[in-house]
């Protein structure tokens, strides 16, 4: 995740938040579904492990956020 989205994210509620991570998160499953639809070269495999990462980083930030309430 970037540092410009977690900044955001600390600024938001908790909802919105989780909103805000859930459409980043939609965004990049569509862009790695394009990637892969592009074929299979280094580049691509890159690119999708490069996507494959940023939405770890989502998750680790969604899973702290709804631990919050726990």
């Amino acid at each position: 995740m970037t540092r410009g989205l977690e900044q955001t994210i600390d600024t938001l509620n908790r909802g919105d938040a989780l909103r805000v991570l859930d459409a980043v998160d939609g965004t990049l499953d569509a862009l790695r579904h394009d990637a892969i639809s592009l074929g299979d070269t280094p580049e691509i495999r890159a690119i999708v492990r490069r996507i494959d990462a940023y939405k770890g980083h989502l998750d680790q930030q969604r899973s702290v956020l709804l631990s919050a309430d726990a």
